[in-house]
C-alpha cells in the first residue's frame, strides 16, 4: 500500500492500551503508522491526547467520525465482546479492514453473519489471537503437519487465573451472558483464557490455516462469584479430527496464577507446553525444546495484517478460527444450560492488596486432577 498501512485504534483505556503499544512497535519498525484514535473519555487521558496531538495523530470522539473522515486502512477494535460483530460489520461495510479483539463473539450465528459480511465486502479481518503467532505454537503446528509429531490424539489444558472483585466490576459486561440483547458468554473459556482453547482447534486441524471443530462437548459450568455466567469450567471435547480434549479452568481457585499448561499426546510423541516453551519427547527417543525467545507474539496479528494487505500473506487468526472457538463455547452452554452455584461453605474470601478474591476449597488440586486424568469434576466425585 502506498505510504504503508495506516491504523486507527478505537479507544485509549482498558485493552486499547495494548493496541496502542502494538501500534507504536509496528510504527518503530516502519511496518505501519498510527494515524487516528477514537477517544470517548478525553478527561481520563489528557497526557496521551497531548502526545498524539504533538505527533499529528488525529483524534475523534466516536467511531462514526473516524469512518466518515477516512485516512486509515485498518480499524482496530479492542472493545467489549457484545460489540465485536456489530462494529466489525460497520467498519467493513464502510470499506475498512478490521483487527478485532478476541473472543470473536458469544454466538456462532453472529460469527456466521460476520463471515458473510467479510465475503461480500472483500475486506480483510483478523482476530487478536496473538498466541497463534508465537514461535512455539507455529513450530508445533509444523511438526503436527509434517508428521514428526503427527495427529494429536489427546489434548489436556488446565489453568488457574485468580480474578478479584475489581475484575468483575471493571466494565458492565464482565461475567455476563448477554449485553444489550447480544450474547457475550463472558467467562474464563470465552475471554481471558480463550487464546489457549483456540490453540487446540488450530493445532489439531489437518489444514495449515483452517481449524478443526468440536463434534461433541460435555461441560460442567460453575460459579463462585455473584455473576450471570461462569468463573469455573471443565469440558471434554471431541473434535472432527478425532482429538479428545479435556479443559479445566477457573478464576476462583485462589493462590498464585499458574498455567495455562497444555499437554498433547500425538501419534509420534508427546508435548508439554506452557506459554513461551514447548518440551517435545518423540517416540523414537529424541527430544526437542522450543522457546519463544524474542518472538514478538503480541504484534503478530498486526504484522500479519500488514503483510496480508501488502503481499497477500494468508491470515492466521481468521474468522473461521474464531468461529471454531465460539462453536465450542456454545456447545458447552448447550451441554450445561444452567451454571451451577458453588455452595458458600466451600468458598473462602481472601483480601490481597485491597482487592477481594474468592477461593473455592480444593479447586487448585481438582483442576490438575481433572485435566491429568481426563475426567470431568463430577466423574471425580465432586
Amino acid at each position: 500500500m502506498s505510504g504503508g498501512v495506516k491504523f486507527g485504534v478505537v479507544g485509549l483505556g482498558g485493552y486499547a492500551r495494548s493496541h496502542l503499544e502494538s501500534a507504536a512497535e509496528i510504527e518503530s519498525d516502519g511496518a505501519g503508522t498510527l494515524n487516528a484514535v477514537v477517544c470517548i473519555d478525553p478527561e481520563n487521558h489528557p497526557d496521551k491526547l497531548a502526545e498524539f496531538r504533538q505527533k499529528g495523530v488525529r483524534i475523534f470522539d466516536d467511531l462514526d467520525q473516524l469512518i466518515e473522515a477516512g485516512g486509515v486502512d485498518v480499524i482496530t477494535l479492542p472493545i467489549g465482546i457484545h460489540d465485536h460483530v456489530r462494529l466489525s460489520t460497520k467498519c467493513m461495510k464502510a470499506g475498512y479492514h478490521v483487527l478485532v479483539e478476541k473472543p470473536l463473539c458469544g454466538a456462532v450465528q453472529d460469527a456466521n453473519d460476520l463471515i458473510d459480511v467479510r465475503d461480500r465486502t472483500g475486506k480483510t479481518i483478523l482476530i487478536g489471537y496473538q498466541h497463534l503467532y508465537s514461535q512455539t505454537i507455529q513450530e508445533l503446528k509444523a511438526r503436527v503437519m509434517d508428521g514428526r509429531l503427527g495427529k494429536i490424539r489427546i489434548a489436556r489444558l488446565k489453568a488457574s487465573w485468580p480474578r478479584s472483585d475489581s475484575y468483575y466490576s471493571r466494565n458492565p459486561w464482565a461475567g455476563t451472558r448477554m449485553r444489550d440483547g447480544i450474547w457475550t458468554l463472558d467467562s474464563p473459556i470465552n475471554n481471558a483464557l480463550a487464546h489457549y482453547l483456540t490453540n487446540i482447534f488450530f493445532l489439531a486441524s489437518s489444514s495449515a490455516y483452517e481449524p478443526c471443530h468440536a463434534s461433541t462437548v460435555q461441560a460442567e459450568l460453575y460459579r463462585a462469584w455473584n455473576i450471570e455466567n461462569l468463573d469455573t469450567a471443565c469440558l471434554r471435547v471431541q473434535t472432527d479430527t478425532d482429538t479428545t480434549a479435556l479443559i479445566a479452568m477457573s478464576h476462583a481457585a485462589g493462590g498464585e496464577q499458574w498455567g495455562p499448561i497444555m499437554d498433547l499426546e500425538c501419534e509420534n510423541g508427546t508435548v508439554s507446553w506452557m506459554t513461551g516453551l514447548a518440551d517435545i519427547s518423540y517416540s523414537n527417543g529424541e527430544s526437542e525444546l522450543i522457546d519463544d525467545g524474542e518472538s514478538r507474539m503480541r504484534t503478530g496479528p498486526w504484522r500479519n495484517m500488514v503483510r496480508a494487505l501488502e503481499d497477500g500473506e494468508p491470515i492466521v487468526s481468521t474468522l473461521e478460527v474464531g468461529r471454531a472457538q465460539t462453536l465450542c463455547i456454545n456447545g458447552a452452554h448447550e451441554s450445561c444450560p444452567d451454571v451451577h452455584d458453588i455452595p458458600q461453605d466451600e468458598i473462602d474470601t481472601v483480601t490481597h492488596s485491597g482487592s477481594k478474591y474468592l477461593v473455592v476449597k480444593g479447586l487448585q488440586e481438582l483442576l490438575h486432577t481433572s485435566a491429568d486424568e481426563n475426567k470431568l469434576f463430577s466423574e471425580l466425585g465432586v
